[in-house]
């Protein structure tokens, strides 16, 4: 009996000398060295074909549609996340953005994963280098532990590698990477995840399931839309390892056919959800808030349906290519007008082998087809759709589609990132029949090149990348360093203009990775609830809203304005004339005119800057909040409704406590109301306020430092006048007094 193994043939009977052993020991360690840098070459060398002109360009472009709002957005990400740990603290939080409140990132698409990762290359070149070092590394990284991945399951080193390419260099990703959102492009960390799961549910061990545990949070931690999908086709897989009969690998050993799982099988599947466990417990603290706020990153259950796959979709051409690619998107629009998110192609190549291997290799492919159609379900979101026309007919996510934080997921398309995965296991099975069937190395060769030139013309190609730059004026890179009363507590911040608040547009960001300031507002996926900028006196009028001019509220304006800028420490306003927004720039400059800010610090046909003047006294402010209705006159009188609610907005920018006093001449509507007024969670009086001849009540307290809330409460009637708009009391006069403690003898 003569065993064949890497080309050389023993006999039984034959011993090996140890020389022979160590050379057949060295030779395989050349292969292996070999196969390995073969594949992170041709997957580096592909990666720059794909993305090209991108590499010319490393350190100054991206790529990035629509003039790059979210290339911009992504690279700021990378720049915090360096920036944070460079300083020795973790990245969820920042204080940089929506001043003075900062956000919480962690639930963000803050891409942490990726900025760990790009964490030297960010520091030493920059942020946009980061982020292309991240794309590139996407196809390379991606499409080489795929290529492990691939054999290892099929035991073919071509056909891993074409298994690699098929993942990589995907439709799905080429789109990806062309939109700009790093967060969707960084699809490398997806099969590090699936390789360790595999063999968990393989080889059932503590070790592997707590390797795919983490690796299940580096993903989740890179992108929550891709976590989530792992969590969610984690238990597919666990349910078809279950299920579906495995492989047949000992020799003469027949097709194991359906039965009930026996407990191998149940061993199996409950040892694979196991990282499940794992990622639940780290994220125990942040799942619980979430849940008790479940729309708190918003609920997107109608727009789920727009954004789900149609069953076509998988199966398109190439959308991208430069030949066929336009007419395309034409022809798909006439389906779904204005569609938007729909290139979730799995690519013609990936399809074809993929469907040979099922049919050779089914004993193998059964489990691998069976996880893909359940993935392709649920990226198929609530309900079918086929060729343009919504059936009804509800799919499995509608079991989900309620739960927190998948009620926030606007995507389920992009579950077709884990179906890419699994249809490259299955064209490897199909490329490594096609290949054995070949009689000699050479011919193998000719069709694994082939089939990697097949894939970059059909599948990837998408012609010369559109690359974006922006230019930051070099008035930011003179800009001292932003001041701080304690570490990490910015006391001062730039209110860059526009605000652009809730519109997607990065600028404001772009200039903040040069001068490094807290800015008001900001462009995250998920903006928060930010009022400072209608309310707070002098913001909301250089903002672009006008002046409150004889308001109800003392001091008025502009005094207030000036308050309210020294007390928040804003210390640079800028003006971003590139916006084209001409008109607008001119109502500002009055308002600034109007505040006694004076004349530019710096202007050029780029910009314009104003420094607040620091001789404007800092101390105490109050100011009007949300629940009034507007200025209404009638000389010589002024009021303003409140209706059930009214709030009052209070600011001690101070390091001690101050006394406040709020001066209050009222009148309520129709009849006697009690109006009461509690601040933050502590009542502080409750005051009967009359129908007619009002009087001045005044009401004095100590105020902490920091902001707090004054809510004033009285019931309400609708008033006919006012389209049954409820209203309680009227308010002729509003003032804030300030003065500070006596200090004992």
């Amino acid at each position: 009996m003569i065993e064949e193994r890497h080309g050389i043939d023993f006999a039984e009977h034959q011993r090996p000398s140890v020389t022979d052993t160590l050379d057949a020991a060295a030779g395989q360690r050349w292969r292996t060295i070999i196969d390995h840098g073969s594949a992170l070459t041709l997957y580096t060398l592909l990666a720059i074909i794909a993305s090209w002109p991108l590499a010319p360009s490393f350190t100054s472009a991206m790529i990035g549609a629509v003039e790059g709002v979210d290339a911009y957005q992504c690279a700021w990400n990378l720049w915090w996340v360096a920036d944070s740990l460079r300083q020795g603290h973790l990245p969820f939080t920042t204080a940089l953005l929506y001043y003075p409140y900062g956000i919480d990132l962690f639930w963000q698409t803050l891409q942490f994963s990726q900025g760990v990762a790009a964490l030297p290359i960010t520091l030493l070149l920059g942020p946009l280098a980061g982020f292309n070092w991240t794309v590139l590394t996407s196809f390379v990284i991606g499409g080489y532990v795929t290529f492990l991945f691939a054999r290892h399951v099929t035991g073919h080193t071509q056909a891993a590698l074409v298994a690699g390419m098929i993942f990589a260099f995907s439709p799905y990703h080429m789109q990806k990477m062309v939109d700009g959102g790093l967060e969707v492009t960084a699809i490398q960390w997806i099969p590090c995840y699936w390789f360790a799961l595999y063999m968990l549910l393989e080889r059932p061990r503590w070790q592997l399931s707590l390797l795919s545990g983490a690796l299940l949070l580096w993903v989740s931690l890179g992108s929550w839309y891709y976590g989530l999908f792992c969590v969610l086709t984690t238990a597919c897989a666990a349910l078809v390892w279950l299920l579906v009969p495995g492989s047949v690998d000992a020799p003469g050993e027949q097709q194991q056919r359906w039965r009930w799982p026996d407990a191998k099988r149940w061993i199996s599947a409950i040892w694979g959800v196991t990282p499940l466990i794992w990622w639940g417990l780290v994220l125990t603290p942040r799942i619980i808030s979430l849940t008790a706020q479940p729309d708190a990153l918003g609920d997107m259950r109608r727009i789920q349906a727009d954004r789900s796959a149609d069953l076509m979709d998988f199966f398109l051409p190439n959308p991208l290519h430069p030949l066929w690619g336009e007419a395309l998107r034409a022809a798909r629009e006439q389906l779904y007008p204005n569609a938007i998110i729909w290139n979730i192609s799995l690519g013609w190549v990936g399809l074809a082998l993929g469907l040979i291997g099922v049919f050779t290799a089914w004993g193998h492919a059964r489990r691998w087809l069976a996880l893909l159609m359940l993935t392709m379900l649920l990226a198929m979101g609530p309900t079918l759709r086929m060729f343009g026309h919504n059936t009804g007919l509800p799919l499995p996510f509608t079991l989900i589609q309620n739960l927190p934080g998948i009620r926030a997921a606007q995507r389920p398309s992009h579950l077709v990132v884990i179906a890419s995965l699994i249809l490259a296991i299955l064209a490897a099975y199909g490329f490594a029949w096609l290949s054995q069937r070949l009689p000699t190395r050479s011919l193998r060769l000719a069709i694994t090149t082939g089939a990697l030139g097949l894939i970059l013309a059909f599948d990837t190609y998408a012609g010369p990348m559109q690359l974006v730059s922006r230019t930051v004026d070099p008035f930011y890179a003179t800009m001292p360093p932003p001041p701080a009363a304690a570490p990490g507590r910015p006391s001062g911040a730039v209110m860059p203009l526009p605000l652009y608040l809730n519109i997607n547009l990065s600028e404001n960001l772009t200039t903040q990775m040069t001068h490094h300031w807290p800015i008001l507002g900001g462009y995250v996926a998920r903006p928060p609830t930010y009022t400072f900028a209608r309310y707070t006196p002098g913001v909301r009028e250089l903002e672009g809203q006008l002046p409150p001019l004889d308001d109800v509220v003392s001091p008025g304006w502009p005094e207030s304005g000036q308050r309210g800028l020294a007390a928040y420490a804003i210390r640079y306003i800028t003006f971003d004339l590139t916006s084209n927004k001409n008109g607008y720039f001119a109502r500002v400059r009055h308002h600034a005119e109007l505040l006694q800010l004076g004349q530019p610090i710096f202007a050029d046909k780029q910009l314009e800057v104003y420094a607040v003047p620091q001789t404007w006294p800092v101390g105490p402010i109050g100011y009007l909040g949300a629940g009034w209705q507007d200025l209404e006159q009638a000389p010589p009188y002024r009021w303003r409704w409140m209706g059930e609610q009214a709030e009052l907005q209070l600011f001690n920018p101070l390091d001690h406590p101050v006394r406040a006093t709020i001066d209050l001449l009222a009148a309520s509507y129709q009849q006697p109301r009690p109006l009461e007024l509690r601040m933050d969670a502590s009542i502080l009086t409750r005051l009967n306020i009359p129908t007619d001849k009002p009087q001045m009540q005044s009401l004095s307290f100590l105020l902490e430092p920091g902001e707090h809330k004054v809510t004033l409460s009285a019931p309400a009637t609708p008033d006919r006048q006012r389209s049954d708009v409820p209203i309680s009391v009227r308010v002729f006069a509003l003032g804030f007094r300030f003065a500070e403690l006596r200090k004992g003898p």
